[in-house]
């Protein structure tokens, strides 16, 4: 095995045997077991609890019924709910809990025939309201017992080591460290597999973690050194299906779990379906939701809840009108030509936060600009050209109601991806026009995510992953964090 720092932390061989010893009973392991029996356990007070209810209640087969609903964490296991418990005590399993539920209704519903005489005297109407009844209390009580096992002992980071070529485990570090982003793997070590990488690598370019190499040997004394729950592959030139058959069974027999890197990013794990060639595993992704009844339904539900928005807001927006015009020379309302859905250009309104000439000062300010090198953003955080009270209304945001116009217009979407200039549509690589496969947003990722501190590279990536990946529960996301975003005000100036 090759070990080295390159410029990063140096791992060696003997090291790594001197932490195979304590790693026999690997710690990882030991916290997840020490939160598994939690699962169980309280699975069992649940069913214990709705088991005696039902006993005690006056009715007839109360105690059958009872009986039935205490093996709720043995329908659980049936149904696979604990297979991963070891490995993952906070997953949420609910398909199994469903199936589990549907079996428990399923018994307790066939009780007159397995037990003739134990519920005489209930209809079968009787019959299936007790048998949703208890198996719906017992899916709720153990959705809730994994919430409290969430709350007690919130999830971490899991330790990881990537496995591949060093340009593409650099992409996926990137990816772990980006700015805002919130990994469920923590890279701690990096394993290359060619001997030779030292050789190839620039020595320039430190890595942030410990490296190793050699292959096998390399990836096991990582694992151990490092005491790594998790190994990602990135497929590639020397990595075969031998050698993950040959890890994966090792792994498995470490109790760390083997993750292949499909080369997608940005893509909505509702999107993702799996199919077979031959013997090979194919990774499928579905269109992306551009059309169809919940886009008209959205489209619908954005005018109306805009008008009902603009009627609230526009004694607000009278007061602000008056104090801005009192405050400098210009008009209250500054109007703007920006690009909607399919290119269509259309007027933004505004309410103006910047001296009347801002446009026109703005060509001597091009030096200054902050947000993006090549020009294509313009935004300066101490920006001349605001006036007192633009200042307060850009950080709380209400220089952006009069959009509410817009979206009653159909121009605009209450969220979207953030309204583009002429200028920048220009600018766009052929990739970057599907931002306008939609109508822009008043809020989006690109709000919620930072705003203005955004790099231009990475707002068009929000952009594009809101396009892609669109769908109701994301857009109830962005506006459950648009409301901290705003009060946070970050990135707004």
């Amino acid at each position: 095995m090759t070990t080295t720092s390159g410029l990063a932390p140096v791992t060696t061989a003997a090291q790594a045997s001197g932490a195979l010893l304590e790693t026999l009973v690997r710690p990882a392991l030991r916290r997840r077991l020490r939160l598994a029996p939690w699962v169980v356990g309280l699975d069992a007070l649940v069913a214990v609890t709705i088991a005696v209810a039902a006993a005690i209640h006056p009715s007839p087969g109360g105690t059958v019924r009872g009986a039935i609903v205490a093996g709720w964490p043995l329908a659980i296991a049936v149904a696979g709910g604990y297979s991963r418990l070891a490995t993952d005590p906070r997953r949420f399993p609910a398909r199994a809990l469903l199936a589990a539920a549907l079996g428990t209704a399923t018994a307790v519903w066939s009780l007159p025939a397995l037990l003739p005489g134990t519920a005489t005297d209930q209809t079968p109407r009787d019959l299936t309201e007790w048998a949703l009844l208890l198996a719906a209390t017992a899916y709720v009580g153990s959705a809730a017992v994994r919430g409290l096992v969430t709350l007690a002992a919130p999830a971490r980071a899991v330790p990881t080591v990537l496995v591949g070529a060093s340009s593409q485990v650099r992409e996926l570090l990137q990816e772990a460290t980006r700015t805002g982003s919130r990994c469920a793997f923590e890279p701690v070590a990096v394993c290359l597999p060619d001997p030779a990488w030292d050789d190839l690598e620039p020595a320039s370019e430190a890595w942030p973690v410990p490296i190793s190499s050699g292959g096998y040997d390399g990836l096991l004394d990582a694992v151990r050194l490092h005491q790594a729950e998790a190994v990602v592959v990135v497929p590639g030139t020397g990595i075969t299906h031998a050698e993950l058959r040959r890890w994966g069974a090792w792994l498995q027999h470490e109790d760390v779990r083997l993750l292949v890197a499909a080369g997608l990013r940005d893509v909505a794990s509702s999107r993702l379906g799996t199919a077979t060639l031959g013997g090979t595993r194919l990774i499928g992704v579905s269109p992306a939701p551009l059309a169809g009844p919940s886009r008209l339904l959205k489209d619908a539900l954005d005018r109306v809840a805009g008008l009902m928005l603009l009627v609230v807001f526009a004694p607000v927006l009278g007061v602000l009108a008056l104090l801005i015009r009192s405050d400098s020379p210009g008009p209250a309302f500054y109007r703007q030509t920006r690009v909607g859905r399919r290119g269509k250009q259309f007027t933004v309104y505004k309410l103006r936060t910047m001296c009347a000439d801002a446009d026109r000062i703005r060509t001597d300010l091009v030096d200054e600009n902050e947000s993006d090198l090549s020009g294509v953003l313009f935004k300066i955080k101490r920006d001349p050209r605001i006036t007192r009270l633009g200042a307060f209304l850009r950080l709380s945001s209400l220089d952006e109601l009069p959009q509410l116009l817009n979206v009653v217009r159909g121009e605009m979407s209450l969220i979207g991806p953030r309204p583009a200039l002429p200028s920048e549509v220009q600018a766009y690589a052929p990739d970057l026009r599907r931002r306008l496969d939609v109508k822009p947003g008043l809020t989006g990722l690109w709000q919620v995510s930072g705003r203005s501190d955004l790099s231009w590279e990475e707002t068009v990536r929000l952009d594009l992953k809101y396009v892609d990946n669109w769908s109701w529960p994301l857009d109830l996301w962005i506006a459950a964090r648009t409301f901290g975003a705003v009060l946070k005000r970050r990135g707004a100036y």
